[in-house]
C-alpha cells in the first residue's frame, strides 16, 4: 500500500473512532468539539451525524432541535461557534 492510501485508511479511521467516541458526557462533549473545529481532519464532519451515528440520540429528535436552535442536519462542526455548543450541551442534559 503506497503512503497515500495508508494516510487516507489513517483519516477514515481517526474520523470513525471520533464518531464512535461519542458520548451523552457534556464535559467530554465540549472539549471533542472545541478540539475538532481546529482539526482539518475532523471539522468537515456534520453535527447530526456526529451526534445520532451511536444511536444515544434519535436522528429525528436531533434534526428537530438543529432546526429549533438555528442549525440544520447539514451543519458542519468547524461551523459551530461557542455559543452553538452550549446549546447543543442543553440537549445532551436532558438525556
Amino acid at each position: 500500500m503506497n503512503s497515500f492510501h495508508k494516510e487516507v485508511d489513517s483519516i477514515r479511521s481517526k474520523r470513525s473512532l471520533f464518531i464512535n467516541n461519542f458520548a451523552l458526557d457534556a464535559t467530554s462533549f465540549e472539549q471533542n468539539l472545541k478540539s475538532a473545529i481546529n482539526d482539518n481532519h475532523l471539522n468537515s464532519i456534520r453535527i447530526h451525524k456526529y451526534m445520532t451515528e451511536t444511536k444515544l440520540l434519535g436522528k429525528v429528535e436531533t434534526a428537530r432541535y438543529l432546526d429549533k436552535i438555528g442549525l440544520n442536519e447539514k451543519t458542519v462542526i468547524k461551523n459551530l461557534t461557542n455559543h452553538d455548543i452550549k446549546k447543543l450541551l442543553v440537549l445532551l442534559e436532558t438525556k
